[in-house]
């Protein structure tokens, strides 16, 4: 009777353990997989790309003969707001710098940097045009009331 019952057990565990795995065998033939690769996307013409290439710098174009209307030169602007205090051309000269620096660095993320240094370099930076800008800022401020 306990022979029976040992047969009984192992046969179903044996059973189970058969299949479980199911009736067809992993390892045979598969059909073999043919890839399809999207065709190449197609690029707009180079004239077209270069008239909006334009398109984008209109607007600065439009702000130059708008200033040059009301007589605002380049010479004129940074005259405006360097005169007076030494200390006051110190602190515009230093905000656009670091605007400078960071146009810098978005064209070294343009070309060689990836985002993740980018971030890195204009965490700091951003801190310094915040410090410049407002002193910078600050000292125009200054002058306007004092003009008036």
């Amino acid at each position: 009777m306990t022979r029976s019952i040992y047969t009984w057990i192992a046969t179903v565990s044996l059973a189970v353990a058969v299949y479980a795995a199911g009736d067809e065998d992993v390892f045979e033939w598969q059909p073999e997989i043919h890839h399809a690769f999207r065709p190449d996307e197609r690029m707009p013409a180079e004239w077209f790309s270069q008239l909006f290439a334009l398109a984008t710098l209109a607007p600065w174009l439009i702000l130059v003969i708008g200033w040059f209307s009301l007589g605002l030169t380049p010479v004129k602007a940074v005259s405006e707001l360097t005169a007076g205090s030494a200390n006051r051309s110190i602190s515009v000269i230093a905000f656009l710098g670091s605007l400078i620096a960071v146009e810098y660095l978005f064209y070294q993320y343009w070309t060689t940097l990836n985002l993740f240094q980018t971030l890195g370099y204009l965490a700091p930076l951003s801190i310094l045009v915040f410090a410049t800008g407002q002193r910078a800022l600050t000292q125009v401020q200054i002058r306007r009331k004092t003009q008036k």
